[in-house]
């Protein structure tokens, strides 16, 4: 049966035809209970289900065996069902026919197109192209779900479907940490199946960069590796594309003695724009990774941030150091690498942002793409844009500073109401419209600064995909839900919920700590503002009044400091033994992905020891008070039974600690390499930024998440104390009994 004909059975039994523009709060697919993101163009929905098992075979047309391959795999991995097939039985037919949806008027987003036929006995992926064929191969992988009697079931129904945006990226950025190769392709696999085709790779030194292998950490990726990842990228239709921070942020190259001399007025944070040594340094570096990355159209020179453009004395000679000067060195540079990629095939991508002055766009060439168009682009620069053919990539973040996790939810946040990153990332692309601009992709930023997990990105990365494929739906909500559908499975109860109190958790982490003049960092160079030093601060809380053996009288410092904090506190204690009892009990009915869980349960923890050090230790100060008005009291026995009391209290908090980190570490060193590793005799070389002060760069190891603990020196603080107690015990003929040390190990 062709597939016109198939199509017309198909309406005549009875699909509900959902118009492309139905406003809904729920879609038709996800109102009969069935999970697809992106969400489709067009929708034709049955009122029936077909069963799927393993009597189904799958017959593969010319060019489609690797979708037919993938198909296989992603059914027995995420369904536990494999396609065997029977004598007659029902097929699967994959084919390509690049007439198969007709009316998109660009080829690039014409490939990607398919229509899914799903019917009694047959289901029907024809793609304009392999990867418009992969694409409804995913559809029909994302679709399948488990009914109440346990069969598999997809929807009858045909789905037409291609993308309003043609490339999709997300932002895999590796400053601080370097996953490990089996969860690279992962990674790749679970992109793929939410039609992410580009992943912008900010790869800074986790590269061998054979030209100048003193940039790479130990143990960096190799170029065997590097093209290893790019081939099952491109398999699944991803393009590796390489996102390299120059001349700013270019600290892990200045860092070492060998390029000192290139620094920008003696900064690591950004090389010398007018020296030649150092242009051509990162024109050698732009070369190791399109070595690295075969078969790769695109090339992110990344332009970020360039805040002192001609700032040092050897710029200045040529033009002084002003907003003007500064704009026109930016452009000098974006136009000469421009045309150095073209030479080389790739085309470029960058952030066309400060510096750069409007007045300046029309000196900018065709065909480049600016990766950071957001809403907030005044129309006259967009204007210009398109007047010089400048393509624009729409912009998000879906995480900026915030510590353990992102504000993808509606939070409280650093003292006012955020409406979160899902909510604010929805409408971006339509309001770039309204203002004049022509985006051709998305670009979902998720930057390392703070050191977050990936698997806190997941749904962030595949929602604003999503809309950039289908930008009039899903509503946030229902891509959320879509989301935890199709990456966990329907088993787990609630882990909408987990990720909220996550967040929740983690807001409450970051606001809960004292920041203070730093003694761990010098004066900084500057920032976006300019050249200026000034201070920066640490995170951390300040333990408790320590008594003396001369007077046990202290004042109640740590609970008049922090006291809303520890009031709220006592209030998120209750909230965060919820998420772990919830963690707990999905961790073990996920149908998939239950790392993910893993990884949420860690920094559940992480936020449940910050809740009970602040609650603890209050604890302990309310002990040494006691211990002060048995002292006055006359009653030193007691006293020194207060004093241990405290002690023990602080003992115990800091063996929770440790084991709290050990499960940490334990579980994010299952995708990630050690946070700058040793490898091979060869030992990292740790210097932080001269500008950037990152939350993640403030220790060398994973040990970052921790360091606010590590400031309070709490371990000084309880040998302190115990000295005390064991002089004022012998000053008073008391015994000590119960005092007990920490067990802690190296």
């Amino acid at each position: 049966m062709s597939i016109a004909r198939f199509l017309l059975t198909a309406l005549l039994a009875g699909l509900l035809l959902v118009p492309a523009d139905s406003p809904a709060q729920l879609t038709a697919l996800r109102q009969r209970g069935y999970s697809l993101l992106p969400s489709p163009q067009r929708v034709e929905l049955g009122d029936t289900d077909i069963a799927l098992d393993g009597s189904w075979s799958i017959a593969a047309g010319p060019g489609c065996d690797f979708a037919a391959g993938w198909l296989r795999e992603k059914a027995k991995e995420i369904h536990r069902l494999e396609f065997i097939g029977v004598s007659g039985g029902p097929k699967i037919e994959l084919r390509i026919d690049p007439g198969a949806v007709k009316g998109i008027d660009d080829l690039g987003r014409s490939k990607q197109a398919y229509r899914l036929a799903i019917g009694s006995g047959r289901i029907e992926i024809t793609g304009n192209s392999s990867q418009g064929l992969f694409y409804g191969a995913a559809s029909l992988i994302q679709l399948a779900r488990h009914a109440p009697d346990g069969r598999l079931i997809v929807p009858a129904a045909v789905i037409t479907d291609w993308p309003e945006l043609e490339l999709r990226f997300i932002h895999w950025d590796t400053k601080h940490h370097q996953l490990r190769p089996e969860a690279v392709r992962r990674l790749v696999d679970w992109l793929a199946l939410f039609k992410i085709n580009f992943i912008g790779l900010e790869i800074e030194d986790k590269y061998e960069f054979p030209r100048h292998p003193v940039i790479c950490a130990p143990g960096a990726y190799t170029k065997a590796e590097m093209q290893e990842f790019t081939r099952y990228a491109l398999d699944r239709h991803i393009q590796i594309v390489p996102q390299v921070q120059a001349p700013a942020h270019f600290s892990y190259v200045l860092k070492h003695p060998q390029f000192a001399h290139l620094k920008s007025d003696g900064s690591n944070y950004q090389a010398c724009m007018c020296d030649e040594e150092a242009i051509q340094l990162i024109l050698d570096i732009y070369q190791d990774m399109i070595d690295a990355t075969p078969g790769v159209e695109y090339f992110h020179a990344s332009t970020d941030e360039i805040y002192y453009a001609g700032i040092c004395d050897k710029c200045q000679k040529i033009r002084p150091y002003n907003d003007i000067n500064r704009s026109q060195w930016w452009v000098d540079y974006v136009n000469r690498v421009h045309a150095w990629m073209a030479e080389r095939g790739r085309k470029m991508l960058c952030w066309v942002e400060y510096p750069l002055l409007g007045q300046d766009i029309h000196q900018l060439p065709a065909g480049l793409i600016d990766a950071i168009t957001v809403p907030d682009r005044a129309p006259e620069w967009i204007a210009e844009q398109n007047k010089g053919g400048i393509g624009q990539i729409a912009y998000t973040s879906i995480q900026g500073e915030e510590l353990l996790f992102p504000n993808l939810f509606p939070v409280e946040y650093r003292g006012s109401y955020s409406s979160g990153r899902l909510e604010e990332s929805r409408s971006i692309v339509s309001r770039i419209r309204a203002r004049g601009g022509r985006p051709i992709g998305s670009f979902c930023a998720a930057w390392d600064d703070s050191g977050l997990h990936e698997e806190t990105f997941m749904l962030g990365w595949a929602a604003f995909s999503a809309w950039a494929w289908n930008t009039r739906e899903p509503t946030v909500e229902q891509a959320t839900a879509d989301f935890m559908d199709v990456y966990y499975g329907r088993s787990g109860s609630d882990v909408v919920s987990i990720y909220r109190l996550v967040e929740e958790g983690a807001r409450f982490f970051e606001d809960g700590w004292e920041e203070v003049q730093s003694k761990e960092r010098g004066v900084t160079y500057g920032n976006s503002r300019g050249k200026f030093p000034y201070h920066l601060t640490d995170y951390l809380l300040q333990p408790p009044a320590l008594p003396s053996p001369e007077s046990l009288a202290v004042k109640a410092t740590f609970s008049e400091r922090y006291a809303d904090r520890i009031v709220r506190a006592g209030r998120m204690r209750v909230q965060i033994d919820r998420l772990i009892d919830l963690i707990n009990r999905d961790i073990g009915s996920v149908e998939r992905n239950r790392y993910s869980l893993e990884v949420l349960l860690s920094l559940a923890w992480l936020e449940r020891h910050f809740i009970n050090t602040l609650v603890e230790l209050e604890a302990a100060e309310k002990s040494l008070a006691a211990a002060g008005e048995a002292d006055k009291g006359g009653k030193p026995a007691e006293a020194v039974a207060n004093l241990v009391e405290a002690g023990n209290t602080v003992s115990e908090l800091l063996e929770e600690r440790q084991w709290m980190w050990k499960e940490v570490v334990k579980v994010w060193e299952v995708s990630r390499y050690p946070k700058n590793r040793s490898v091979g005799g060869r030992d990292f070389l740790w210097v932080m930024d001269d500008v950037k002060d990152h939350f993640a760069d403030r220790r060398q190891g994973l040990e970052y998440m921790i360091a606010p603990f590590q400031r309070m020196e709490l371990e000084k603080w309880h040998k302190s104390l115990a000295d005390c107690i064991g002089q004022y015990a012998a000053k008073h003929g008391v015994a000590v009994q119960g005092l007990e040390a920490p067990r802690l190990e190296d």
